[in-house]
């Protein structure tokens, strides 16, 4: 029988996940499924969650929507003459960086007063409000080397003024996409930028090695491409032989986009870039199984018996299994998939959170169909 804490919290993940809009960032480091165990950093988007590492309920839609500028997290919901914005700033920066905070020095503070409601910092793509905004100036050092941040007078709108050039060595995948702004970023083997497509671009660091692993593999895999998907336009300086198809195009896009999204924030979150969450329990066997699959192109197997969830199986998706979970993803709105045998001795129990980004309800059948799909795909795992 499934637990009234397990349907609690699949209550609490699709609320989370409807309130992102659907999207992306996962690099997840313990395998566990959104659907068997609480998000432990509480899924709110990277700007909303400025104080941890980043952001957290990644479904495909939120990961497209949310701005790989991480200068524009909301800060606090306090009053602004209750803000210490060299402090808040301070958060952010070291975040960004990967940083303890005693290594980012508040340099000075300036209560100022802004020409308009960009805070003077302008995109050629950027509408600006001509109004009087007062604010601050907060500029902060790191090794030496400054960066200059403007906010508005409570801290929910930061941004960055001017940045160090970030030096990433050679550019292995440049990525932009256009949405209410054009946001992009660059990877090289040394880090990454990322930022408006036409302003100030922050230099930081992949937030995982499990990021710099795939990278690598995307690398040494595949050929030179250029390509413009759903999740992006990318153009990929591989060194591999394979051409990647068009799934493979956009999983190297989508990987980009979430990478971006996760460099903005400082962290990556577990439900980021959530495809769908599996999960099934009961039964006279005991079944405790969940399945995760992602965006970027991997797929998580486990075992949710006991104590604490054990990690069968992960890779990355074959371009086939890609194509169909992208056909699905930008056909079908999100949905909760429920399917209880009811009180018998062997009840099971399935669940799914499935986290698209279209705009036709998938009807039963189809529900079934994808459930299926997942089903077969964690058979496949461990067998």
């Amino acid at each position: 029988m499934v637990s009234m804490m397990h349907k609690s919290w699949i209550v609490l993940l699709v609320t989370m996940v409807l309130a992102l809009g659907a999207c992306m960032p996962v690099t997840p480091t313990a395998q566990t499924s959104p659907l068997s165990e609480p998000a432990a950093e509480g899924t709110p988007t990277p700007a909303a969650e400025a104080t941890e590492a980043p952001t957290e309920e990644a479904t495909e839609e939120a990961t497209a929507e949310a701005t790989v500028e991480a200068t524009q997290e909301p800060a606090a919901e306090t009053g602004s003459e209750d803000v210490d914005m060299g402090a808040l700033v301070r958060q952010i920066l070291a975040q960004q960086l990967q940083l303890n905070l005693d290594q980012v020095e508040i340099v000075s503070v300036e209560k100022v007063e802004w020409p308009d409601a960009c805070l003077g910092v302008y995109t050629a793509d950027m509408m600006c409000a001509q109004v009087i905004t007062p604010g601050y100036l907060v500029i902060l050092s790191v090794d030496g080397q400054q960066y200059e941040y403007h906010t508005n007078l409570d801290g929910n709108f930061v941004q960055l003024a001017t940045a160090p050039e970030a030096n990433i060595g050679d550019v292995l995948i440049d990525w932009q996409q256009t949405l209410d702004t054009c946001q992009s970023a660059q990877f090289g083997r040394d880090g990454v930028v990322f930022g408006p497509c036409m302003g100030v671009r922050m230099g930081g660091k992949l937030v995982s090695s499990e990021r710099e692993n795939e990278l690598a593999d995307f690398v040494a895999t595949y050929a030179p491409f250029e390509s413009e998907t759903p999740a992006g336009i990318v153009t990929f300086n591989g060194a591999g032989s394979t051409e990647a198809t068009p799934a493979e195009q956009r999983m190297i896009a989508e990987w980009a986009r979430q990478a971006a999204l996760e460099a903005s924030a400082g962290r990556s979150g577990a439900s980021w870039g959530l495809a769908f969450a599996w999960h099934r329990e009961g039964g006279i066997a005991g079944f405790c199984d969940d399945l995760t699959v992602y965006v970027t192109g991997q797929l998580f197997a486990s075992s949710c018996k006991g104590q604490t969830a054990q990690t069968i199986s992960s890779r990355r998706m074959s371009a086939e299994e890609l194509e169909q979970v992208y056909t699905w993803i930008d056909t079908y709105s999100p949905f909760e998939y429920i399917h209880d045998d009811g009180p018998v001795a062997d009840s099971m129990e399935v669940r799914m959170v499935f986290s698209g980004a279209g705009s036709t309800q998938a009807d039963e059948p189809t529900q079934q169909e994808i459930v299926a799909f997942a089903s077969a795909l964690y058979a496949q795992e461990v067998r």
